[in-house]
Order: structure tokens, then sequence, then C-alpha cells
């Protein structure tokens, strides 16, 4: 039996160090205060305007912040041989989907989930979390952990959303 299954406190820890990261190691700010702030503003403006749907010109747009992260990744920490392989692997993932959503190599469906706001910021934000804290190499309870934290973080943004007021109302209703 898995780990996390006999301990679902592991588990819990888990999720709330990739929650509570930036807090415990400050030096990550510079990295992930981008991640979090571009991710709230996106999700709150897709809140806001609820008829908006993703381009392929924002997709690709994402595609590009996993470029970046993994670059500055790269540039600015001294990295082990499984923290290179994660900004690798967080690197080319970016080459990859934005090749697929700039040539439009796939439906836009798949483009348009897979380049979403929060998928994006929140899978370059774990694996931020997973270069610059202890969390590494990752054993099957810390990718657990880290799949709750991506399905967690994705339920908080959608509800979020449903919060939020729609702007693309007339303002005197549905009319």
């Amino acid at each position: 039996m898995s780990y996390y299954y006999d301990n679902p406190q592991a588990l819990k820890d888990i999720v709330q160090e990739f929650a509570l990261a930036p807090f415990s190691n400050p030096e990550m700010l510079p990295t992930i205060l981008p991640l979090v702030a571009g991710a709230i503003v996106i999700e709150l403006y897709f809140g806001k305007h609820k008829k908006e749907r993703l381009g392929w010109n924002t997709s690709v747009g994402n595609a590009v912040i996993w470029v970046s992260t993994g670059l500055t990744l790269y540039i600015n920490q001294s990295l082990s041989v499984p923290e290179l392989y994660v900004t690798y692997t967080l690197i080319g993932l970016g080459v990859f989907v934005g090749y697929m959503d700039f040539f439009h190599k796939w439906s836009e469906a798949v483009a348009f989930t897979v380049s979403s706001a929060g998928v994006v910021y929140t899978l370059a934000y774990i694996l931020v979390v997973f270069v610059m804290t202890e969390l590494n190499p990752a054993d099957e309870t810390t990718l657990y952990g880290a799949g709750l934290f991506f399905i967690i973080t994705i339920i908080v943004f959608k509800v979020l959303q449903g919060l939020e007021t729609d702007q693309d109302r007339n303002r005197f209703g549905n009319i």
C-alpha cells in the first residue's frame, strides 16, 4: 500500500508546505510572486468577464511563462541534478506547448485547457517549490501532494471566479 494512504497527515503536510512555501522560503519570492500575482489577476479577470475566452495569443503567452520561469531558476539557482531535470522539464514544456499553440497544432479545447492560467501558473508554482525547497527529490507522497495542491488551487480559482459579478452583463440585467 502506498505511503500517502498509510499516512494522510503526511499528505496534508505536503499540501500545506506547497501553500506556505513562499513564507518559509523567502528567497523564492522573486520567482514566485510574479506567478502568484499573475495567476490571481488573470483568474479574477476571467471571473469578471465570464463570456470572454482564452485566445491563441494568450495561450502562447502563457507557455512563455513556463520558459521564463524555468530560465529564471536555471540562471539564478545552484541546482542539483534532480532540480536541473525539473527545470529542463519546465522549459521543455513551455517550448513544446508554445510551439503547439503558436502553430495551432492541436484543437482549441486542448490548447486552451493546457494553456489556461490556472494550469500554467499553478504548475509553474509547484515546480518552483520543488526546486527551491526540501520537497525534492519527490517521492510518491510528495507527487500526490502536488497533485492535490494543483486540484485545490484550480477549485479555489473557479470558486473565486464564480463569486465575481459578471462585467459583461448589461447594467440593466440580461437584456
